[in-house]
């Protein structure tokens, strides 16, 4: 039987553990934080959509968005522990591997292009972790002199976030120097993108 005394303390440190707030429990149990709050992204009009996209989509009709609606996902703990995990195991596991030329996109395994990685993410975050493919969108965007390159953008309650290849930290979008193209658009007719403005 427990004495009063250790009673007491125990009932201390629960009511302790219960009066932190979430980031200072998570960071005592080693999780990572909520990610900063990022802001919503504007969506211009309807646009073709790339070629590849189609191809990918015949090899993996289950990562199609035409049956979904686009719907922002509630950014939870949970949830922002999931995309930051997902994001630097994928970018640990594949080798960055050019194209050469060649515009093909599908699910990376052991290597490939900047496409490739945010087609495993978006995989996996659907398949293994239940997000929503209303909430998650491929994109395209160029860097500095104009190279193009794609990423995973996840939107949510707390803005939209970027998944890249090029950086382990799942990211704000404002924070990246990067030219918004175009992104997927789930739900849309004839499977249109949606241009994007900066």
């Amino acid at each position: 039987m427990l004495s009063r005394r250790h009673l007491l303390l125990g009932l201390g440190g629960t009511a302790a553990s219960i009066a932190f707030p979430a980031p200072v429990q998570s960071a005592m149990n080693g999780l990572p934080g909520p990610l900063p709050k990022s802001s919503t992204m504007s969506a211009g009009k309807l646009i073709p959509a790339p070629s590849a996209w189609f191809a990918l989509l015949r090899q993996h009709p289950e990562l199609d968005p035409a049956e979904t609606r686009f719907e922002p996902v509630k950014l939870t703990l949970g949830r922002a522990s999931q995309l930051m995990k997902v994001n630097k195991e994928v970018n640990k596991r594949i080798q960055f591997r050019d194209d050469a030329g060649k515009d093909i996109w599908e699910v990376g395994d052991r290597a490939g292009d900047c496409e490739d990685y945010a087609i495993r993410k978006l995989q996996t975050l659907i398949q293994e972790h239940g997000f929503p493919r209303g909430a998650l969108t491929l994109a395209a965007c160029k860097l500095d002199r104009g190279r193009g390159h794609a990423v995973l953008l996840v939107h949510s309650d707390r803005g939209v976030y970027v998944m890249d290849n090029l950086t382990y930290r799942v990211m704000p979008w404002r924070e990246l120097p990067y030219s918004w193209v175009a992104r997927e658009e789930p739900g849309a007719p004839f499977r249109l993108w949606r241009s994007l403005a900066t």
